[in-house]
């Protein structure tokens, strides 16, 4: 059984490209950027196609195969890796934690006040657990800044309870006085959203 080395590393080198740009697309399309996510979509089934078309023509070489399947577990792996790297739109880092008075006439929460002081939209809310009142806080975070918001959090109380949700939609404005501009992050950096995505309303109060 003759194996062309050249054609076994295409073959898998396609497929990973294609679960890559498939990755890709998928998490677009779930943030409602539709233009992008269509022109990886014409990518994606342009690759699939041809390479779906090649292994269709030497299934009797089963390493042949065997590449198409192991460049397709690479191909998801690496496109995750991807969005990780750009970290693309916004998350809601919903904090749950035992409720706690604050040290001065000011009832709003010390967290949420750190939280806001650092240039985060917050949201208060309380709710009953099993052990009494429970202190809810839904922040409004770059992905970038994900992983700061939970250092933060878990810095100022490591019991903290933690889960963030990813919008399909963003309309609220917070932080800024233009219409589709959000101001965010240590710095109050100021970000332009346009058009905004389309989607339910999230309302981030500050």
């Amino acid at each position: 059984m003759h194996i062309n080395l050249s054609f076994l590393l295409f073959v898998f080198g396609i497929n990973v490209l294609y679960l890559t740009v498939n990755t890709m697309r998928l998490l677009l399309q779930n943030r409602g950027l539709q233009v992008p996510a269509a022109l990886f979509g014409m990518v994606e089934i342009t690759l699939y196609t041809l390479g779906l078309n090649y292994v269709l023509k030497n299934l009797n070489q089963p390493l042949y195969l065997m590449a198409y399947a192991v460049g397709f577990g690479c191909g998801i792996f690496v496109g995750m890796m991807i969005d990780r790297w750009l970290a693309i739109g916004f998350v809601i880092v919903q904090v749950i934690s035992a409720h706690e008075d604050s040290p001065d006439e000011d009832k709003r929460s010390p967290l949420a006040r750190l939280l806001r002081d650092q240039g985060y939209g917050v949201t208060e809310m309380s709710g009953e657990g099993r052990d009494g009142t429970r202190e809810i806080l839904e922040v409004l975070v770059p992905r970038k800044e994900e992983k700061l918001v939970y250092e933060t959090v878990l810095a100022y109380n490591a019991s903290a309870f933690m889960v963030s949700i990813t919008p399909t939609g963003l309309t609220a404005v917070f932080g800024a006085s233009t219409p589709g501009v959000v101001k965010h992050g240590r710095n109050n950096k100021i970000k332009q959203i346009t058009p905004p995505m389309r989607g339910p309303l999230l309302a981030a109060l500050v």
